[in-house]
C-alpha cells in the first residue's frame, strides 16, 4: 500500500492528467471535421471517451452525454457533419463565432484576445504554423487549458494555472457561446452535437471552479499587449498533426 501522502499525490496527478485529456478532446471536437478521421473520432469514440473521463472526474454530465450520444447517432456520414459545422461556425453571416473575444469585449483582436495570447506566451507557447485562426479561438483556448492541466500533472510551475485561465476567460465567454448555439438552431441534429459539447464544457468548468481561489492569492487576468511561444507535446497530443499550439 502507498503511504497516504504518496497516494494523495498520485490521485492529484491522475486527476490533472484526466482533465488534460478531457479538455483536449473538446478542443479537437471544436475544430473543423475536415478529414474522415475527425468524423470517425466524433462518430465512434468521442461520447465514450468524454463519458469515461467525466466519470473519473465526477462531472455531473450524464444528461448531456446522453443527449450527445443521441445527436451523434443521427449523423449519417462525414459530409453531413462537415456541413453542420460549416453552417454554424463558418458560412457567412456566421451564426455562432468560435472567436471568444467577441463574447468578452465585442471586438476582433480586442483587449481580451490580446490578454489571452499573452497567457500563451507567458507559458512559452504560440500558435502552431498550421493554425490559421485568431488566438481567442475556442479550440485553441481549450488546448491551452489541457496543456496547463498536463503541466500540473508533471509538477511544472507556470505563470498561470488551468483554473486561473478558466476563471478569467472561459467562465465569461462560455454562457454567451451556449446561448448563441441555442439561438442558431443547434437544437436540431446534427448541429446539436456542438450544443451538447458546449453544455458539457459548461458542466466541467462549473465543477472545476466550484472552490476556485486565485493561485497564490494574487493572479489576475493580464492586460496589455505582449506575446510569447508554442505547445509542448503531452501524451494525448504528442503525435497529433491537428495540434493548434506548439513550442518554439
Amino acid at each position: 500500500m502507498l503511504p497516504a501522502d504518496t497516494a494523495l499525490q498520485h490521485g492529484m496527478t491522475q486527476k490533472a492528467t484526466d482533465r488534460a485529456v478531457f479538455y483536449l478532446c473538446l478542443a479537437r471536437a471544436f475544430l473543423p471535421p475536415q478529414e474522415p478521421a475527425a468524423y470517425d473520432a466524433i462518430k465512434l469514440h468521442l461520447a465514450d471517451d468524454l463519458g469515461e473521463l467525466a466519470a473519473a472526474l465526477n462531472y455531473p454530465a450524464a444528461d448531456h452525454l446522453g443527449n450527445l450520444r443521441q445527436a451523434v447517432a443521427k449523423v449519417s456520414d462525414h459530409l453531413t457533419l462537415l456541413q453542420a459545422y460549416s453552417q454554424l461556425f463558418l458560412a457567412p453571416p456566421v451564426p455562432v463565432t468560435l472567436n471568444a473575444g467577441r463574447y468578452l469585449d465585442g471586438a476582433v483582436m480586442g483587449r481580451a484576445t490580446v490578454a489571452i495570447e499573452k497567457c500563451y506566451r507567458d507559458a512559452g507557447l504560440d500558435r502552431a504554423g498550421s493554425f490559421h485562426d485568431l488566438p481567442d479561438h475556442v479550440s485553441l483556448q481549450l488546448e491551452f487549458v489541457a496543456y496547463l492541466c498536463a503541466s500540473e500533472a508533471t509538477g511544472s510551475t507556470l505563470a498561470v494555472n488551468a483554473d486561473d485561465f478558466l476563471a478569467s476567460f472561459v467562465h465569461y465567454w462560455l454562457p454567451p457561446f451556449v446561448t448563441a448555439l441555442e439561438r442558431a438552431g443547434a437544437q436540431e441534429a446534427p448541429a446539436r452535437i456542438y450544443l451538447c459539447l458546449a453544455r458539457l464544457l459548461q458542466v466541467a468548468v462549473d465543477h472545476d471552479l466550484r472552490d476556485y481561489r486565485p493561485a497564490h492569492g494574487k493572479w489576475r487576468a493580464p492586460r496589455g499587449e505582449q506575446a510569447g511561444q508554442v505547445l509542448a507535446p503531452f501524451p494525448a497530443a504528442k503525435a497529433d498533426p491537428r495540434r493548434a499550439l506548439a513550442r518554439r
